[in-house]
């Protein structure tokens, strides 16, 4: 029997695997072997989660990133049955939440009925709690030390200046501020941004109204292209109005890349020491930290702040957790 089933939709959620492993955790992220423990690392595998949960009897720890409010505010929750191994969803007639309904109302089901549920954030840690009646445990997560560090040689670029934006193309990631703020700079960079989702038709039209140099990568790239779009920048800007925790800052000063981002809870709460934070809505004031980032030294020092958002003091946090966890089951002869 493993210790853990970690059910994670991607290799980020995956992170701190490895080095869980090496504490002497035994963890599967495949298949359908028994486990005493079910550690949920993102709500889009929640259906999957919880049927391994309810057949192996493995208590879930859930980790909820996030509760974006325009999806629920002013809506209830569907009714939600746990039958078996599944989720089913009877949907409410009237008042359902206006975004992805059955999405939701099964989150909060979870997290107002899983064993444990981590925030990785007190912004989330604060609305989720609000929102479903139950206030997680925070457990600040990580970036990819692996890969974003000093070590991976930035240098500021020679040529035209770039400032760089990866992100979804969303209207909450707040792309086109950072298109208008360029464009009140008396020498405009070009601007590169880099996701997919909906707004890049209206981010391209607001460039040519602007008449900003735009560079738009409406894919997701793969590891080893990302890493060299950090390389060819000049400055990373994260105008995002709403994030659960904001790697991208974190990327950008692990790399040594001076960074903007807004001045929004999870970046006070986790990029206050790395980078220069601006008001929503203030594109002069965006502009202006926009300037004096391109003026900045070749390469920024890491701050301590970084050590504590690494995957290795990450999997440390997380051990104590899970070991803590473990035990109690032992104790009391049955699963976690």
């Amino acid at each position: 029997m493993h210790d853990i089933r970690w059910f994670a939709p991607n290799r980020y959620c995956a992170l701190p695997v490895q080095r869980l492993r090496d504490t002497g955790l035994d963890i599967a992220t495949e298949g359908n072997a028994a486990a005493r423990l079910t550690f949920l690392s993102d709500a889009e595998l929640l259906r999957e989660a919880f049927r391994f949960s309810r057949q192996h009897h493995a208590p879930m720890v859930a980790n909820i990133w996030d509760v974006q409010p325009w999806q629920v505010i002013g809506g209830k929750p569907d009714y939600v049955i746990p039958a078996g191994g599944t989720l089913a969803v009877l949907p409410r007639l009237r008042q359902r939440y206006p975004g992805r309904p059955r999405y939701y109302s099964r989150v909060r089901f979870v997290v107002r009925n899983a064993h444990r549920v981590w925030a990785p954030s007190r912004f989330s840690q604060a609305e989720i709690g609000r929102w479903s009646g139950r206030r997680p445990e925070h457990m600040p997560y990580c970036y990819d030390s692996d890969r974003f560090s000093a070590s991976s040689g930035w240098r500021r670029p020679a040529g035209p200046p770039v400032v760089l934006s990866i992100s979804r193309l969303s209207p909450h990631k707040n792309h086109g501020a950072l298109i208008r703020a360029t464009a009140l700079l008396p020498v405009r960079p070009r601007v590169r941004i880099i996701g997919s989702g909906s707004e890049g038709a209206a981010l391209k039209a607001l460039a040519a109204e602007c008449g900003v140099n735009l560079q738009l990568d409406e894919r997701w790239l793969t590891d080893d292209e990302i890493v060299s779009a950090y390389l060819g920048a000049s400055v990373v800007v994260c105008p995002s109005r709403f994030e659960g925790i904001g790697v991208t800052p974190l990327e950008g000063t692990a790399m040594g890349i001076p960074v903007v981002a807004s001045d929004i809870p999870p970046h006070r709460e986790f990029a206050a020491e790395l980078a220069t934070l601006v008001p929503l809505d203030d594109d002069t004031a965006m502009a202006d930290a926009i300037s004096a980032a391109l003026g900045r030294p070749e390469s920024l020092p890491a701050p301590r702040l970084l050590h504590e958002m690494t995957i290795e003091s990450c999997a440390a946090r997380m051990a104590r957790a899970f070991e803590d966890l473990l035990r109690q089951g032992s104790r009391s002869g049955r699963p976690a």
